[in-house]
This record gives C-alpha cells, structure tokens and sequence, in this order.
C-alpha cells in the first residue's frame, strides 16, 4: 500500500512537470527567442564591448567573462518565467483543478519546481553546447560543476517565483513585480562587472545574493582557476566549495519557504468559489 500511495505521488509530480514542459514547447516564439538571445548577446554585444569594457583589461580573455554572466542570466530569467504559469492557473481557473485533486500542496510546488529546474537546465546546456563557437572552452569535468550550479541556482529562483506568483493574481502584476524582484540581483551579482570599485555596502547586500555565487562559481570553472592571473584573484570572492554550500542552503531555504506559501492558498475558499460559480450559471 505505502509503495502505491508513494507510486501514486510520483505520478502526479510527473504530470504537473509534463504540463510545465507543454507549456513551454509550445510557446515556440518564446522558445526560440530564450536560446537565440543569449547567444546573440554574446556573441555580437560581448565582442563590441570588450574593445572598451573597463574590465577587458583585467581578465585574461572577456568572452569568458562576459560568457558566464550571460549563461547565468540566461538561466535566471527562464526560470523566474517558468513560474508565471502558476498565475496563469489562478486566473483562468486550473488552479482549482489542480487545488482539488488528490495530491498535496507540497508535491504541486514539487511538480512546478522541477519543471522551471528543467527549462533551467535546457538553457544552461543549449548555451554551454555552443560555447565553443562564442570563444569559450570548458572541460568535461568543468560541465559536470556547472550543471550542479545550474541546478542549485534554478531551484532557488523558482522558489522565489512561486513564492511571487502565491500572492498574485494576474499575469501583468507578475510582470511587472519580476523585473523588480529579478533585476535588483542580477545588478548585484557582478555577472558584467566586477563589484570590486562599488561602494561598500552594495558589496555587503551582494553576499545574500544567490545568483552573485551562481555568477562567481560559473566563474571560477569557465576561467579555469588552475591558470587564473593574479589579477583577477579580487573578481573571485570565495572558493568554489563555498559557493556550492552557499547555494545548497538557499535553494533548501527557498524551497521550504514556498512550499510554506503555496500551503496558505485554501482548497475550502477555492471550493465555495466553484460551487458560487456553479450556482450562478443555474
């Protein structure tokens, strides 16, 4: 019976990742576009700026530079969109469905969760396919790291998602409240320049930033630190190791935290709802 009930869960993680995956394939515009832009931006914009980015003159090769804030950047804002679809639920109703459905709070957060983890780890591999061409060599053993990271990162932000998208109910709000929510880190992560010159307290917030580790361990694999230049020793803030434990305790932290929120939403209010919607169409 326990393997059953345990089959049975599983199942409906499945599902709530399957649909996440339709969603995205389908959209083909927007697919096509999350794996063009990267790749474009630096391919075009990071070989324009490195004849006159500040920071061209302190590392040894710029397209690894400009190479690891855009893969992370990428990778952030694929899977902060990911989570718009639980908003989109709520408006157009499906949400009531799934509230429903004889499967817990916590494994429909679960099922959301892997589904944005996925769409992370697609753009992270589409871009580290490609990397070859943008000027970029990464070692095999290098790649492994990385799609850990990629990992780590994408459960944190899809966390911080949900826990957005709970308290919303329309899609233009989520717009708008993303960008305020996603750019903020993404400037203090140091993904194209260094934090280095920044004045001291942008550079304490920055340490409770996630995708400032996720930034700086990308970092530290795509440069190589086995053959890293003295002078980019103050661009690296901390250890690889370190960043992996860092990023370890924010996505378990973010995780439970919208795990704790979605559990707010009531499946007694969602049902009197029905029932009123019902009773008006008799």
């Amino acid at each position: 019976m326990k393997s059953y009930d345990t089959k049975k869960e599983l199942t409906g993680i499945y599902i709530i990742w399957y649909r996440e995956m339709l969603l995205y394939f389908r959209n083909t515009i927007k697919l096509f576009t999350s794996f063009f832009a990267p790749i474009a931006l630096t391919l075009f914009l990071g070989s324009g700026l490195a004849s006159f980015f500040p920071t061209a003159n302190q590392v040894e090769n710029f397209s690894n530079f400009f190479y690891s804030g855009v893969l992370v950047l990428s990778i952030v804002i694929n899977v902060f969109d990911a989570t718009i679809s639980l908003v989109w639920d709520k408006e157009f109703g499906f949400m009531r469905e799934i509230l429903v459905a004889p499967l817990s709070k916590t494994k429909i957060v679960l099922g959301k969760t892997l589904g944005a983890v996925t769409r992370g780890l697609m753009q992270g591999i589409a871009l580290l396919i490609v990397s070859p061409i943008l000027g970029v060599n990464i070692y095999p053993y290098q790649i492994l790291l990385l799609l850990l990271l990629i990992i780590l990162i994408s459960i944190t932000i899809a966390s911080l998602g949900i826990i957005v998208a709970t308290f919303i109910k329309r899609i233009e709000t989520f717009t708008v409240l993303s960008q305020i929510v996603v750019s903020p880190l993404l400037f203090l992560s140091g993904a194209f320049f260094t934090l280095e010159k920044t004045p001291h307290f942008i550079q304490a917030i920055s340490y409770f930033n996630p995708i400032f580790y996720a930034v700086n361990g990308t970092r530290i694999l795509v440069f190589n630190t086995d053959f890293l230049p003295e002078k980019m020793s103050t661009m690296l803030v901390y250890n690889l190791n370190f960043g992996f434990i860092v990023l370890s305790a924010f996505a378990l932290v973010t995780l439970v935290a919208s795990i704790m929120a979605f559990s707010r939403i009531s499946i007694t209010e969602v049902i009197k709802k029905i029932i009123a919607e019902t009773e008006d169409m008799i």
